[in-house]
């Protein structure tokens, strides 16, 4: 659901209002509205939806399947968006909001805050939400005061948000992602499986895991779709965080400032050291760490878990040795480590992969290299039933920490295939 494929914010607030009530009348009172109105919003998100949201007699209107489904749904949306008005974490505090605020907030508002905190410019925004300018600056004055709260700053690159307005918008963003998963249940009740799942790979994760575990969950919804998203992990926290992700796969990492998020371990690995099939420490029975640290290596950044493990491995040394190339790139460090001495850390299940003619593990092992791999997921996130039965396929589809992990990985490479 893009930015302008948002469902009118009255439209969803009336539709709260006559659930709760179960009368238009009653309805009518609740958002201060005519009963004409409320019936022709009611009418407008119908039609928008495609479905019928309520049974009307002379005893009153009622939910049907579909407005009981979405019910849930549109009710998180405006929790999200009362945790979205309440100041957070880190977040200068101010002037109270209103609680009438809530009430008052409206589509264009929500989508101008986003579109500016993502553009980082009132001119990139207004063109990404295809809007004149003098639109998107109307709807932002309009919320900074019904909000009381300073939402914008001028900035070398123009007008962008201030750290509490990026705050809000990333809240918001969670609240609209509530309406998208509404949207599927509802598709998703009438037969189409239009689900997203959409996935966060964290570097250097197992990566046979997740394709095993997605073929075998489009088996079950061919007409879902799985996107994956590569990137850095605090990127892709972020977009976790915002709502942009549904979950995070790879090593857990979680920092302790990200008290939104929460993790499950699927299983645990180990770090192994890894140099090219001819490497001079190939044919050694044993290594030490001065034999290790006599070699340069690839890692990649140090505030990864990987090069974690690395200084912990080395600590007890007078000195590391030397990284002469960082990156994350597997595909590079399986180049540069097949054509010269360089040694470096990759987890079992991931060496397994690595060809026997280029690259070996080497015969070293730490209690320091172990690791524990799993999804992060947003705290209090619900997942639609199809994003439930894809978590349960990628639990199933994680190795048992008993297995060896040569049969681990040739096992998860055929489910894959």
């Amino acid at each position: 659901m893009t930015l302008n494929d948002i469902p009118s914010v009255r439209q969803l607030r009336v539709f709260t209002a006559v659930a709760a009530s179960q009368s238009i009348s009653g309805a009518a009172k609740a958002v201060n509205l005519s009963q004409p109105g409320v019936t022709e919003s009611v009418r407008a998100l119908e039609h928008r939806l495609g479905v019928k949201l309520f049974e009307r007699s002379g005893s009153g209107c009622y939910p049907t399947a579909s407005g009981v489904a979405l019910l849930p749904r549109v009710q998180r949306f405006f929790d999200q968006l009362r945790a979205a008005l309440d100041t957070g974490p880190g977040i200068t505090t101010g002037t109270p909001v209103p609680k009438v605020a809530l009430n008052r907030i409206t589509g264009p508002q929500i989508r101008g805050l986003i579109a500016v905190s993502e553009n980082h410019s009132f001119d990139a925004a207004a063109r990404a939400l295809a809007i004149s300018e003098p639109s998107l600056h109307r709807a932002a004055r309009s919320l900074e005061h019904e909000l009381r709260r300073r939402l914008y700053q001028r900035t070398s690159r123009g007008m962008t948000t201030t750290p509490l307005g990026s705050e809000i918008a990333r809240r918001f963003q969670i609240a609209l992602r509530e309406l998208a998963y509404g949207m599927e249940e509802l598709q998703a009740a009438r037969g189409n499986v239009v689900t997203r799942v959409v996935i966060g790979n964290i570097p250097h994760s197992g990566s046979q895991i997740l394709s095993a575990a997605v073929n075998a969950f489009l088996g079950a919804y061919p007409t879902a779709t799985v996107e994956i998203v590569d990137g850095h992990y605090e990127a892709l926290l972020d977009d976790l965080r915002s709502g942009k992700l549904d979950l995070l796969f790879g090593v857990l990492r979680r920092p302790d400032w990200a008290s939104d998020v929460t993790e499950e371990v699927l299983f645990q690995d180990r770090y192994v050291v890894v140099g090219g099939a001819d490497h001079p420490l190939r044919q050694q029975r044993t290594l030490n760490l001065r034999a290790l640290a006599g070699y340069n290596w690839i890692m990649p950044g140090p505030m990864t878990p990987r090069h974690q493990a690395f200084r912990r491995m080395f600590a007890s040394l007078p000195a590391l040795p030397r990284i002469s190339v960082e990156t994350t790139s597997l595909q590079i460090y399986r180049d540069l480590l097949s054509t010269t001495d360089r040694l470096t850390l990759m987890s079992a299940l991931e060496a397994q992969l690595n060809e026997p003619s280029k690259l070996a593990v080497l015969p070293f092992r730490s209690a320091q290299l172990r690791r524990c791999d799993g999804i992060a997921t947003r705290a209090g996130w619900r997942p639609t039933p199809v994003h439930r039965h894809f978590l349960e396929v990628l639990r199933a589809h994680a190795p048992r920490n008993d297995e060896p992990a040569r049969r681990r990985a040739s096992r998860l490479a055929r489910r894959a295939n």
